[in-house]
């Protein structure tokens, strides 16, 4: 009976492992929203963008919580409706956005546990975490900038008893600042830097140890951009992202050595416009992470401004 229970044990930590956010998809915040023009505000009036999608997931990662190896998948869609004002403070624009994911994410992890290596699958979907930002933009010939405070909303599902969730149930509080700079040579450069705040999900519990609470670690990341105007239209160049976690996750109010995160990525893209219609596309691979969900994504976005 006792070699029984071990395997049956592992199966529920491995579980209970799983049904936390922290460890698998740990941060509502994600990177790859801002490529081209990424500080560069649009014109005063209502924009919308359509964000779609696809990661195919090679590797699911966290030490400090047992997960060692995993795949999976994630389609999302998501609306970002962006409102720039004619006003606004030191000749820049008020703005305001909301980014609106509906994602489908499926997952097979591998968790260590004390019965030995236990493989779980899971599969969630629905509405995500909402974001909600204000900011201000300012335009010169060349450079252009801006500054926005992101809350992300625990809209998204969450149920401790379910292996994946849509939702992480903690808020992120978000300042962004962002830059580009427009070139007479056609060369356009841009970066977004984020510093990501997460609240603790108090619904969470400790498998064995009971420990309430899980909180991500801090975090600064930054999506950047590299391109060129090969027509008017027509833009092609390089974009990726940089992650880095500041601290370790913390379980209980005390922090969990081995959950710190890290990830570089990069690939190519390209944009066509036509009047006020815009096609964007990209393909960028990590090439170095730790801690992370290591994923091949495939981004297309329309942008339309009315």
């Amino acid at each position: 009976m006792k070699h029984a229970r071990i395997p049956i044990f592992a199966l529920l930590l491995a579980v209970l492992f799983l049904c936390r956010p922290a460890q698998a998809f740990n941060s509502s915040s994600f990177n790859g929203t801002a490529d081209f023009y990424a500080g560069a505000a649009p014109p005063p009036g209502l924009h919308l963008i359509d964000y779609n999608v696809f990661l195919d997931i090679k590797k699911i990662e966290n030490k400090g919580q047992g997960l060692t190896e995993g795949d999976g998948s994630l389609t999302a869609v998501a609306f970002r409706p962006i409102y720039v004002s004619d006003k606004g403070l030191f000749g820049g624009n008020f703005l305001m956005h909301s980014i609106i994911p509906i994602l489908s994410v499926e997952a097979n992890v591998t968790a260590q546990t004390p019965g030995g290596p236990v493989n779980v699958e899971g599969h969630d979907g629905g509405l995500g975490d909402v974001y909600f930002g204000v900011g201000m933009a300012w335009h010169t010939k060349t450079w252009h900038w801006l500054t926005v405070l992101d809350v992300i909303t625990p809209t998204g599902a969450f149920d401790a008893k379910k292996p994946i969730n849509a939702g992480n149930n903690a808020f992120i509080i978000e300042p962004v600042v962002a830059v580009t700079g427009l070139f007479d040579n056609g060369i356009e450069a841009s970066a977004k830097l984020m510093y990501s705040y997460h609240t603790k999900n108090s619904k969470y519990v400790e498998a064995g140890t009971g420990l309430k609470g899980y909180q991500t670690g801090q975090a600064v990341h930054m999506d950047y951009m590299l391109n060129y105007a090969v027509a008017p239209s027509f833009k092609l160049g390089v974009t990726g992202w940089v992650w880095q976690g500041l601290e370790d996750d913390k379980i209980g109010g005390a922090k969990r050595p081995d959950t710190k995160d890290r990830e570089f990525s990069i690939g190519p893209a390209a944009r066509y416009q036509n009047g006020k219609f815009a096609l964007l596309g990209k393909y960028v691979i990590p090439v170095s992470a730790e801690n992370r969900i290591e994923a091949n994504q495939t981004w297309i976005d329309l942008v339309y401004s009315f």
